[in-house]
C-alpha cells in the first residue's frame, strides 16, 4: 500500500490546469511539500500479534484486559487470553502491556478536500496531506459527504485499489441544493475568481426541476456515489432553500437506486422536512436554534442517525478569540497555520457570514442541551468534524469526541458513535465488517496508551495506527510531538 498519483488522462490534465498555475507560484515563493505524516513499511509483515491488550468492546462500552489480538492479511483471525493464542508464522509482535485496543474510528462527515486554514491564508487544499492527518489521529473510516467529482470517487477507488494510503472513504460527490443556495455563496464570496467556476460545476448540482433532480441522481449513481448528500439549510440567512417537493422528489429518485439520502439542515423546520422526505440521516443537528423537549422529540422520532457535528460551528462561533491547539493538531499541523487563526484581519469576513458567525456564537451553549435531549428520546448520535477552516482532519474528530461527552455521553458512548454505531450506518447492517475489535473484522485498529473509557483525552496518546492489518508509521510535524 503506497501512494502514487492517478494517471494523467486528458481530463485530470485538464483539471490541473489552475493547480498548476498555483504551485507554480508557490514554488517561487519558495515552499516545499512538506514530510509525510503516515507511510507504510518497508515490507508489509506477514501477520501482527498485539499482546497483552486491553481489548475496547465498543458495543458494550467496556474494555477486556489482557487479551492476545492476531491480524493475518487484512482480517483479525484470532484473539483471547494471553498466552492462548497461537503467534501466526513470521508475525511481528507489539507489546499492548498498559494500552487500549480500539478499531480505527469513523469520522461521519469529514472534507477530504477541503482545506482548513482561514480564508484569508490563502492556503489552496491538499487533499494528500488530509488523507494522511486522518490515519495519524487514527480515523481509518471517513464518510465525505460533498467533494469534487470525478476527484472525489478516483480518490476513493485508488485507496480500495491500494495505490493511494488513506482511510476508507465514503464518497457523495457534488452536493445537491436549490438554484443560488448554500453551498453556493459561500463559494461566489470566498473562492478566487480564477477558481470559482471548476468548483461550482464540480462541487454543486443545483435543483430547479424534477429534470434537474433525476439528471443529478442518475449521474452519481453511474459514478457509484456512495451515498447522496442535499442542503436544507440557508447560509447565510436568506439564501435560497431546497423546498419539499424537491427533496422529497430526491429521496424517491435516489432509493430507487439504491442509494442513501442525508441532509444537511440547520433549523428545526428544515429538520422536519428533511425527514418526512425520508432522508437516511442528519447532518448537523439543529444548530441554528435551540431545542426544546418537543422539537427534540420530533427529529428522533424519524428514527435516523444525526451527525451532531458540534466542533465546526463552534469554531466559527468563536473566531477571533483565542484559539487553543490540540496535542493532535501540533503534531499535524505547520505551526504557523496554527498561528494564522490568532487574529482576524479587517474585513476579512463579509458581512453576511458574519452575522452567521453571531447567530453561532448565541445558539453554542444550547447545542449541548439539544444533544442531550435527543439522545433522551433515543436518537443515534454519530461523530463527524466536518472538515473545513479551523477544523482539521484527523484532530477535528478528536475535539467532536470532547463535545459530545461535554454534551452527556459518556466517553465509551462517543468511542461508539465513532466506531460501531457509525459502521452500521455506513454498511446498512446490523453486523458490519469493521468498527469493532473482534475475529473476522477488517484490521483497522488504534492502540492508545491508557483507558479512553476513564479519560477521553487517551484517545488522542496513539501508540499504534492500523490500516487494513498494515502498522503504519507515523511522523509528527517537525519530527516529534
Amino acid at each position: 500500500m503506497h501512494a502514487s498519483p492517478p494517471r494523467p488522462t486528458p481530463a485530470r490534465l485538464a483539471r490541473l490546469v489552475p493547480i498548476a498555475l498555483l504551485g507554480l507560484a508557490t514554488l517561487t515563493a519558495g515552499c516545499s511539500k512538506p514530510p509525510p505524516l503516515v507511510t507504510t513499511p518497508a515490507a508489509r509483515p506477514a501477520a501482527v500479534l498485539f499482546e497483552n491488550a486491553s481489548v475496547f468492546d465498543v458495543v458494550r462500552g467496556v474494555a477486556v484486559a489482557g487479551q492476545d489480538v492476531a491480524v493475518t492479511g487484512e482480517i483479525i483471525s484470532a484473539m483471547g487470553p494471553t498466552g492462548t493464542v497461537a503467534v501466526p508464522d513470521g508475525a511481528q509482535r507489539i507489546d499492548a502491556r498498559g494500552a487500549t485496543l480500539l478499531p480505527g474510528l469513523i469520522d461521519s462527515h469529514g472534507h477530504v478536500g477541503n482545506g482548513s486554514a482561514p480564508p484569508w491564508a490563502g492556503e489552496f487544499p491538499d487533499p494528500d496531506r488530509n488523507l494522511q492527518s486522518y490515519l495519524y489521529c487514527g480515523v481509518t473510516t471517513v464518510l465525505d459527504p460533498a467533494d469534487l467529482e470525478p476527484d472525489a470517487f478516483e480518490r476513493r477507488d485508488a485507496i480500495n485499489a491500494g495505490t493511494l494510503l488513506g482511510p476508507t472513504i465514503y464518497a457523495s460527490g457534488p452536493m445537491l441544493t436549490a438554484v443560488g443556495g448554500h453551498p453556493l455563496p459561500v463559494i461566489e464570496e470566498l473562492a478566487p475568481w480564477w477558481i470559482r467556476w471548476y468548483v461550482v460545476r464540480h462541487a454543486v448540482r443545483p435543483l430547479a426541476s424534477e429534470a434537474d433532480v433525476q439528471s443529478a441522481i442518475d449521474g452519481l449513481a453511474a459514478a457509484r456515489a456512495d451515498i447522496v448528500k442535499m442542503a436544507i439549510d440557508s447560509i447565510p440567512e436568506g439564501a435560497p432553500r431546497l423546498g419539499e417537493t424537491l427533496a422529497a422528489s430526491v429521496v424517491s429518485k435516489a432509493h430507487e437506486k439504491g442509494l442513501r439520502v442525508v441532509a444537511h439542515v440547520g433549523t428545526l423546520a428544515d429538520a422536519l422536512e428533511a425527514g418526512n422526505a425520508g432522508v437516511d440521516a442528519f447532518m448537523h443537528m439543529v444548530y441554528k436554534e435551540p431545542l426544546d423537549a418537543q422539537g427534540a422529540a420530533k427529529v428522533a422520532a424519524f428514527g435516523k442517525p444525526i451527525v451532531a457535528t458540534m466542533g465546526v460551528f463552534e469554531s466559527y462561533a468563536l473566531s477571533g478569540e483565542p484559539r487553543v491547539s490540540t496535542p493532535l493538531e501540533r503534531e499535524t499541523v505547520d505551526a504557523a497555520l496554527l498561528a494564522s487563526f490568532d487574529k482576524t484581519p479587517e474585513g476579512a469576513i463579509p458581512p453576511a457570514f458574519r452575522e452567521f458567525f453571531d447567530l453561532l456564537k448565541a445558539t453554542r451553549l444550547a447545542w449541548r442541551t439539544s444533544v442531550r435531549l435527543m439522545r433522551a428520546e433515543g436518537a443515534t448520535i454519530l461523530a463527524g468534524s466536518d472538515s473545513q477552516s479551523g477544523v482539521f482532519p484527523g484532530p477535528g474528530l478528536h475535539r467532536e469526541l470532547a463535545l459530545l461527552v461535554e454534551s452527556g455521553m459518556t466517553p465509551a458512548e462517543a468511542v461508539r458513535a465513532s466506531t460501531w454505531d457509525a459502521a452500521r450506518f455506513l454498511e446498512k447492517s446490523a453486523d458490519p465488517g469493521f468498527g469493532v475489535v473482534a475475529v473476522g473484522k477488517r484490521a483497522d485498529l488504534l492502540l492508545v496508551d491508557g483507558d479512553p473509557a476513564a479519560d477521553l483525552a487517551n484517545l488522542a496518546r496513539i501508540r499504534v495506527v492500523m490500516k487494513r492489518g498494515v502498522p503504519l508509521e507515523r511522523h509528527p510535524v517537525g519530527g516529534g510531538a
